[in-house]
């Protein structure tokens, strides 16, 4: 494993009232609950899903995900401590299975889903989009069903060309729809363009 990798699952995982910080890097805000729900509801789920979601963070995508019932909800996160609260976050629950790890780790084929919910933190910022687009290529070849959807949380207010490319070559439609978010003063993306964001939802 790359020694950067290492040393952030080694770093400690802090849990304030709003917010998710793995050493100096802040992972996840309660600011983003408005656009995490704006995707979920995208995503259109039933109780006939089978999901995958890549990244546990706050709990947030989780709690909204099993709002809908589906049928089997799939956790993959790599950090130990984010785990730990993950699990004390199932509870009782028996249609959640956690595995702690990268989503590279997933066997290719193993398991096909009709939806995927994608967001994962970079702990190498400098590679975040070429792990990206490398996801959404093999989420298509190896992980979804036929007719399946994939959620992706996109920090930008807009589709770089090199993601439209990538999604026009997998999937058959790419949904998009704004949503407008209120963040707080904390290192973000989101304060030059006024809150605004957008949910982007695949289909295979």
């Amino acid at each position: 494993m790359d020694p950067q990798r290492k040393d952030y699952l080694a770093t400690e995982a802090v849990y304030t009232g709003d917010s998710l910080r793995i050493g100096d890097e802040y992972v996840m805000h309660e600011w983003e609950r408005p656009l995490i729900r704006r995707m979920v509801e995208d995503l259109k789920l039933t109780p006939d899903d089978r999901l995958l979601e890549i990244g546990f963070g706050m709990g947030i995508s989780a709690s909204i995900l099993q709002e809908f019932g589906p049928a089997s909800h799939t956790i993959v996160e790599p950090h130990p401590q984010v785990l730990v609260q993950a699990e004390r976050w199932k509870g009782s629950r028996t249609n959640i299975q956690l595995h702690l790890g990268y989503w590279q780790q997933l066997d290719p084929g193993a398991q096909r889903y009709s939806a995927i919910f994608f967001d994962p933190f970079a702990d190498d910022m400098a590679a975040v989009d070429d792990e990206n687009l490398r996801f959404l290529k093999f989420a298509a070849q190896s992980l979804l069903g036929d007719g399946g959807r994939l959620a992706l949380f996109c920090i930008r207010p807009f589709l770089p060309l090199e993601y439209q490319r990538v999604m026009f070559e997998h999937y058959r439609r790419v949904e998009i729809s704004s949503v407008q978010v209120a963040p707080r003063e904390t290192a973000n993306p989101t304060s030059d363009l006024d809150g605004r964001m957008i949910s982007v939802v695949l289909h295979k």
